[in-house]
């Protein structure tokens, strides 16, 4: 059997469209940008947030999905290697906002 390794790209269509390509054509390595909780929504708005400013992401992360609804450990965002800075900067800023 093959290993699924564009299994990111089932989820959601359009994302292999929009994640970056390599010289050869090829998706960019995603990289691991945070670990956030399901339970209160953010990786979900942080989803949309990355999006929203043209960075393609996806979660990854179901252990505990089929008992309690959610991901109880939480999700593993990732982006393109090509785009983590931005991606971290853009997370850090609503923190530098309430200082």
């Amino acid at each position: 059997m093959e290993q699924a390794k564009d299994f990111w790209a089932m989820a959601d269509k359009n994302l292999a469209e929009r994640w970056p390509k390599d010289d050869n054509g090829q998706p960019e390595k995603a990289e691991k940008l945070t670990l956030q909780s399901e339970l209160d929504g953010m990786a979900d708005i942080t989803l949309s947030m990355l999006e929203g400013f043209g960075i393609p992401a996806f979660k990854v992360g179901s252990q505990g999905k089929v008992v309690l609804g959610f991901a109880g450990l939480g999700v593993e965002i990732y982006v393109p290697a090509s785009r983590l800075e931005d991606a971290k900067a853009l997370l850090k800023a609503p923190e530098e906002a309430e200082d």
